[in-house]
Order: C-alpha cells, then sequence, then structure tokens
C-alpha cells in the first residue's frame, strides 16, 4: 500500500498542470506588465494634460486680470492729469469723478486725497471722509507708482478693491492722490466667467491672500483671508503635474498663478472630472487585459489538454503493456511530433516484448 501511494504521489500535480500553469505565467506577465506599463504611462500624459489645461486657463485668466488692471490703471493716469483734477479744488474735481463712476459700471466711487489724508473730490456727492490711513495712500505718498488695497469701504461698508494713481503738480511732485473704489461682487462678475469643465473655476486673492474674486460665488460681505486655503502657497510652473488636494470631502486639482502685482490665481477643478477619460481608459484596459487573461487561460486549458491527454493514453497504454496486455492498440503514432514519436517507440517495445514472450513460450 505504501508503495502504491507513493507511486500515486507525484501524479496530485500532474503535467496537464504543469503544462496550465507554465502556458498561462508565461502568457500572462507579459501583458500584465505592458498594461502596468502602459496605465502608468497614461497617468503621467494625463497628469500633463491636466496641467496644461489649468495653466492655459490661469494664463488667460492672469492676462484679462492684467489687461483689467492695466486699463484702470490707464483711466486713472489720463484723469491724473486733467486740469480740474490737478486743481486740487472739490468744485472742479466733483463732476470729473462722477463722470468715471457713471461710465463704468463696475467703479462705484472715484475720489481724490489730499497729501495730508483728507477727502477732496468724490463722484457720489456724499461727505468728505478720511483716508490717510489707507494702505493704497501710504503706498502713493512714500513714492510708489500705484497703491492698491483690498479693504472694507468706508463708504460702501463692503469689501472693495482700490486702486491710486498720485497726482503731480508742475514740479512733478505729488500733490494728492486719485483713487477709485470697485466692489468685489463686480468684480468677480467681471473677472472670473471663465469655467473649467462643469465643476472648475477661478479664485483671485490679492498679495496678503485675501479674496478679490471667487468663480464660485464665494465672495461674502466680509474679508476673507484664504491664507489656509490648501493651494494659497503653491508656486505652480508649466509642465507641473498638477497639485492634489482635499476640500469640503472633494478631491480638486489646481494650479496656482502669480501675477505681476503680486495677486494670484488659484484655478481648480474636481478631480474625478478632470481624470474621468484617463480613468474611463484604465477601466477599458482593465476589461481588455481581464478578457485577456480570460482567453489566455481558455487557449492554455485546450492545449494542455492536447498535449497532456496523449501522453495519459500513452502512460495506460505502456501500463496495459506491462501487465502483459500485448494486444493493447497504441493510439497517436501518426502524429509528427514528439509524442508521435513516444507513441511509435511504445508500439516497437509493444512488438518486440510480444515476439520475445513468444519465442520463450515455443522454446
Amino acid at each position: 500500500m505504501e508503495g502504491q501511494a507513493a507511486q500515486r504521489q507525484p501524479l496530485r500535480f500532474t503535467i496537464f498542470y504543469q503544462i496550465l500553469l507554465a502556458m498561462c505565467v508565461v502568457s500572462t506577465i507579459p501583458i500584465a506588465g505592458l498594461w502596468y506599463i502602459s496605465v502608468h504611462e497614461s497617468r503621467q500624459v494625463w497628469d500633463s494634460i491636466v496641467s496644461h489645461d489649468l495653466n492655459q486657463s490661469a494664463e488667460t485668466l492672469g492676462r484679462s486680470v492684467e489687461e483689467w488692471t492695466s486699463m484702470n490703471l490707464r483711466l486713472l493716469d489720463q484723469n491724473a492729469k486733467v486740469p480740474a483734477i490737478r486743481s486740487m479744488d472739490d468744485s472742479l474735481q466733483d463732476p470729473v469723478l462722477k463722470s468715471i463712476s457713471d461710465t463704468y459700471d463696475w467703479i462705484y466711487l472715484a475720489f481724490t486725497v489730499s497729501p495730508d489724508g483728507k477727502n477732496v473730490g468724490r463722484s457720489d456727492g456724499k461727505p468728505q471722509t478720511f483716508y490717510g490711513d489707507r494702505a493704497y495712500f501710504k503706498q502713493i505718498m512714500g513714492g510708489a507708482a500705484v497703491g492698491q488695497q483690498v479693504a472694507l469701504g468706508k463708504t460702501s461698508k463692503k469689501p472693495a478693491f482700490m486702486l491710486a494713481r498720485p497726482i503731480l503738480s508742475d514740479a512733478s511732485e505729488t500733490q494728492g492722490v486719485i483713487a477709485i473704489a470697485m466692489t468685489l461682487e463686480d468684480l468677480s462678475n467681471t473677472i472670473t466667467k471663465t469655467r473649467i469643465g462643469k465643476t472648475g473655476y477661478a479664485i483671485l486673492l490679492d498679495e496678503n491672500d485675501r479674496l478679490i474674486a471667487h468663480g464660485g460665488g464665494g465672495v461674502t460681505s466680509e474679508l476673507q483671508d484664504f491664507g489656509n486655503h490648501p493651494a494659497a502657497h503653491l508656486q505652480s510652473r508649466p509642465g507641473d503635474p498638477p497639485f492634489v488636494f482635499e476640500l469640503d470631502g472633494r478631491r480638486f486639482v489646481a494650479v496656482t498663478r502669480v501675477l505681476d502685482h503680486g495677486w494670484k490665481f488659484i484655478v481648480m477643478q474636481d478631480a474625478l472630472e478632470a481624470y474621468e477619460a484617463a480613468d474611463r481608459a484604465r477601466l477599458y484596459s482593465l476589461i481588455l487585459l481581464a478578457s485577456t487573461l480570460v482567453g489566455v487561460i481558455l487557449v492554455a486549458l485546450l492545449l494542455a489538454r492536447r498535449f497532456s491527454a496523449p501522453i495519459r493514453r500513452l502512460t495506460a497504454a505502456a501500463d496495459e503493456i506491462s501487465r502483459g496486455g500485448f494486444e493493447t492498440e497504441i493510439g497517436e503514432t501518426d502524429r509528427a511530433d514528439e509524442i508521435g514519436a513516444l507513441a511509435r517507440a511504445i508500439e516497437r517495445m509493444r512488438v518486440s516484448l510480444a515476439m520475445a514472450l513468444n519465442r520463450l513460450r515455443n522454446r
């Protein structure tokens, strides 16, 4: 019994399973490797595509902001040279300032300030106020060519964006400041109309990371500090992969572009939408891989049976011959491969043994 058990033991992993396993391993490893490489490379390609799209949107919006700022600065430059403004007489300045706010919808106040910080002329006809504590005023009086600030407007009591230019005398000395004030709501409507897909939008921050404009409609009646925004301090360069972060339970990709005036654009998009096509392609490739593996296994199964079944039959025939069954029919002798050669060898052995046994019996 122990001898029989020892003979059966090797049959637990028969040649059929050996051939099947070998064919599956040999065929699936290259396919899986190619699939992994293609998925990895496609991810890098899509990183480049997403980064390019976001950077292009940031560049487009950045140009629009720069052009919008330049337009407002040209407006201030032109009016700063008007004799009525240079007179620093409120009775002469008020009509000019009023024409500015009437012409440009996003400007709710145009005004001038004397070197001591006192309001001189204003476009809304309201009482004069003190602006000497404002950063844009201090910037101009400190010698800067441009003054800018996001602050709570003294007139509107809402977050506002102020731009200022110096009013020069005939001796090219600063004799006052001309400034315009714009509500952030109007600024948002002006410069953040661009959408990136269905979920993407842009956020414009000032040099102190306070909100100027929000493409997602996030402007409120208070000054908002966005310094804690995950992408606020990101320094993106064209070609860099997009920055991935979570916000309010959703994953976003973003790039950040710093503008010439120190402001920064955050252009962000829902990661699911940004990589939707890549994820779909990866799913299709996974389905293709699974289908290929199933096909390979089926082909390997058929080939394993094709190779192992004749060997099993020849093994059974050889076993019968060893028991004296010399009349056993040997199949597969017409095959032209190694199995056919083995079958013909067993057939010759059967005939030789039968002839030898007959000679012994005749003697």
